[in-house]
């Protein structure tokens, strides 16, 4: 039978499979962020009053300024914001995106397009600790450029030597974390801004996760100098709004040091009333989450919002305890509302056991670098925490 005639009989039986799909029949599969239960995620239920705001605004849309004009001033209004929490400055810019992920591509986009003129080679080279998000990777696969991973010190932090040994004539910028994926960790981002300024380097900073929990805190880690201010070299930061944000998702920020950086990845949309000019990869981009976020901002204020880190730090630090106090082991002290706890070799189970059995229990965990990981997000309350113990407290028992 011809190739073509098996493909169209193909289509048409899926279309035939397809006429019995039940769409809620399926959703009942998924977990749910508001039984608690959910420590594998960084994301997680959105506050409600940003939920029905985010509902009420669904089809804003800030790819299209002159239809939506108040909907972008409610997006400066964002950057406003997110700017006072790390000191950009008044000549600085942003924009808000679908999150992390997004914003690191488009934030690297701009770093290559700007160094194009002074690095004439084939293929830049960028420089991060291994610890960086995956997004990191897939940017530089897209943008043509040569991501060379570090590996990092034993506190899982970028390791300062051997960034500064692998810099080269072909390096255009320095990748820091403020809030690793893994185990919530900080990178030394003075020491990094110090080795960029000597190679005359960009610094961008991943802070799509820490980015909305170190600003609500005290100096709690030695170098924490997330700030335009103090970093001389950083020219971006990405800061997701719908993970400790809590608006629903999608909703990533990304700030520029300088308005006039993204100019390099800027283009002129001639179909659009007013011809705008776009510094963003996707063109349709959802304002919901904007205003959801300035709507929340507007009600709780920096104190509402510190009141909600502050009550995740003590939750996590309340399972640290518990969970040592049972023999568990917690390698790197807990710097924000991440946990990664190992087995000693007398428990009644490793980590891979553990983690199956919390599973099988309905209570969602990961693996990371042979360590079980906590994620203890605002959906997760300390009550929960307590029937996750005394879950773990019957395991033992009955190991």
């Amino acid at each position: 039978m011809h190739a073509y005639y098996l493909s169209i009989v193909g289509v048409l039986s899926l279309l035939q499979i397809n006429e019995s799909f039940n769409v809620k029949e399926n959703l009942s599969k998924d977990f749910s962020y508001s039984g608690g239960k959910i420590l594998s995620s960084m994301n997680c239920e959105a506050d409600p009053f940003a939920l029905e705001v985010f509902r009420s605004n669904v089809e804003k849309n800030l790819g299209d300024p002159a239809l939506f004009p108040g909907t972008i001033a409610v997006e400066t209004r964002v950057i406003n914001i997110l700017g006072s929490l790390f000191d950009l400055p008044s000549s600085g810019t942003g924009v808000i995106l679908s999150g992390g992920s997004e914003a690191n591509l488009t934030a690297l986009w701009a770093i290559r397009n700007n160094n194009a003129s002074s690095h004439n080679q084939q293929k830049p080279e960028i420089i991060a600790p291994e610890s960086v998000h995956i997004s990191i990777d897939k940017a530089a696969d897209l943008l043509q450029l040569k991501l060379i991973k570090i590996p990092t010190t034993p506190q899982y932090q970028a390791d300062l030597e051997a960034i500064s040994d692998a810099i080269s004539k072909k390096t255009i910028a320095l990748i820091g974390v403020a809030g690793t994926t893994a185990f919530g960790t900080i990178d030394p981002l003075k020491e990094l801004d110090d080795i960029c300024q000597t190679y005359e380097l960009d610094l961008h900073i991943d802070a799509a996760f820490g980015g909305l929990i170190f600003p609500f805190l005290p100096k709690i880690h030695s170098n924490f100098n997330l700030s335009f201010d103090d970093l001389q070299s950083l020219v971006s930061i990405t800061v997701d709004i719908h993970k400790m944000g809590r608006v629903p998702i999608p909703g990533g920020g990304l700030l520029w040091r300088d308005a006039t950086y993204p100019i390099a990845i800027q283009f002129t949309l001639p179909y659009l009333a007013g011809k705008p000019k776009q510094i963003t990869i996707t063109g349709t981009r959802t304002g919901a989450s904007a205003i959801a976020f300035a709507s929340l901002w507007e009600k709780n204020g920096f104190q509402g919002f510190q009141e909600t880190v502050m009550s995740c730090l003590e939750n996590t630090r309340y399972l640290s305890v518990e969970l040592e106090k049972r023999g568990l082991l917690i390698p790197i002290k807990p710097v924000i509302n991440i946990l990664g706890v190992t087995t000693p070799s007398d428990f009644p189970f490793n980590v891979l056991e553990l983690h199956k059995i919390l599973w099988q229990h309905g209570w969602t965990t990961t693996i990371v670098n042979g360590r079980l990981r906590f994620v203890v997000m605002p959906s997760t309350t300390k009550n929960q925490l307590r029937n996750l113990i005394f879950l773990i407290d019957q395991l033992i028992s009955d190991g």
